[in-house]
């Protein structure tokens, strides 16, 4: 019998029967962007375009990883632990003519490759944050296999031996990582608070004996540290960010950057502390939006994407920085633990506004195609006004890294977010 939270099952039974809906298209989305002979998964999902694209992510990879076990977990894909092994093949180098390219001295792996070579066709940078996602989902995929198929475990580790994390540390007194490998050394340093939390903990996981990994987590990232972080009031409410600048377009971090170390990163989730903070973050995403004129209160979501048609920019939108206001449903969903009546607001704007799965529009043939194709997979990315005005916008693509939030969001709010916890450890 699987386990079922008690917020899902009071659930009415036509909002139940919506999140089942949802839950499982965060997945489907994600499956479409795989290639079948590689395992590797595309950046975006594209709405009018072929899938998968050409041009791999490897965050979005370790994405791919995770929602397999989601997948195996709900019994919608009894295939999955035969698609990890293949994508954790293809990273490790062992699939003919896919070689991903990395760091010769690091093992880190580039951002972008080609879907099918491995190669860095586009010039990508030697991501630390996007191999780490990588590593996140094989290690997650381990423990989730571990008594169906024990090998995928030796697999994870295998990967996570390859790297060689201290290359990561820029200050390991004041949390500081590098973003970027370059011929073997760390560059593009970035200060905390934010994403990079999840490098911080793989490294600690990986090297645990290692001295200034050990001191790069204590000194800024380990729970008791969490309230050192900068913080930023909204109104009230302090919200964990990067900087104490007075500059309040910099203030602030897009919603994404609160929930991924909440999903990936068990200590955090396991945290009253970082909870609270969580439990403010969403609270000021939801207040900003009400500041809006002529937006209903279930529309809301600072969150990362791809903006194509429409301004033709990917922007990490946050508080005071949001050009053209999209919503992200996907934050919305992120932030379910904490916030569950957010599963009612995704409800009305499929209710009344985005029925993707029964939209008809016999007036306009042309619309009704491109809207069915837009949100294919259930509510995303949307513009409010364009949305609901004469020029509508049709998202041509979806991000899955982005995209994640739905699935973790999804899965944590009916399994409960043991299912997180318990497979990264």
């Amino acid at each position: 019998m699987k386990q079922t939270t008690e917020v899902y099952e009071q659930l009415s039974e036509k909002v139940k029967a919506f999140a089942d809906r949802q839950h499982m298209d965060s997945y489907r989305l994600i499956d479409a962007c795989r290639n079948p002979r590689t395992g590797l998964y595309g950046d975006a999902y594209f709405s009018f375009g072929s899938n998968p694209e050409q041009m791999c992510s490897v965050a979005a990879t370790g994405v791919g990883l995770i929602s397999l076990c989601v997948a195996d977990h709900e019994g919608w894909d009894d295939q999955a632990a035969e698609k990890v092994k293949l994508t954790l093949n293809a990273a490790l180098g062992h699939v003919d003519g896919c070689r991903p390219t990395r760091d010769e001295s690091t093992g880190f792996f580039a951002h972008f490759i080609d879907m099918d070579s491995g190669n860095n066709d586009v010039g990508s940078e030697i991501s630390t944050i996007d191999t780490t996602l990588l590593v996140t989902g094989a290690l997650f995929a381990g423990q989730h296999f571990k008594e169906k198929a024990p090998e995928i475990d030796a697999m994870a580790h295998e990967l996570l031996d390859q790297i060689d994390w201290r290359v990561v540390i820029a200050d390991k007194d004041k949390g500081i990582i590098n973003m970027i490998v370059k011929d073997g050394k760390g560059i593009a340093p970035l200060p905390a608070f934010n994403e990079y939390v999840m490098v911080a903990y793989l490294a600690k996981l990986a090297e645990p004996d290692h001295q200034d990994i050990a001191e790069l987590w204590d000194n800024t990232f380990a729970v008791d540290q969490i309230t050192n972080y900068p913080q930023k009031l909204y109104r009230d409410i302090p919200v964990i960010t990067d900087t104490n600048t007075t500059d309040n377009h910099l203030a602030f971090l897009s919603s994404f950057v609160h929930q991924f170390p909440y999903y990936l990163v068990p200590d955090y989730a396991k945290s009253e502390v970082y909870n609270k903070f969580y439990e403010n973050a969403c609270l000021a995403d939801r207040l900003k939006w009400k500041e809006l004129s002529d937006v209903p209160s279930y529309v809301w979501g600072y969150g990362a994407g791809a903006n194509d048609g429409l301004y033709n920019t990917y922007h990490a939108d946050k508080i005071n920085d949001s050009p053209g206001n999209v919503a992200s449903a996907y934050i919305i969903a992120g932030f379910l633990p904490v916030y569950p009546a957010g599963i009612h607001d995704m409800y009305a704007m499929y209710q009344l506004h985005i029925p993707y799965d029964v939209y008809t529009n016999p007036q306009d043939p042309e619309d009704e195609a491109k809207f069915k194709a837009a949100y294919k997979y259930g509510v995303h990315r949307f513009s409010w006004w364009h949305l609901e005005g004469a020029e509508r916008w049709y998202p041509e693509k979806v991000t899955v890294i982005d995209w994640s939030s739905m699935l973790y969001g999804m899965t944590a709010f009916k399994r409960g977010m043991s299912f997180f916890t318990d497979r990264l450890k």
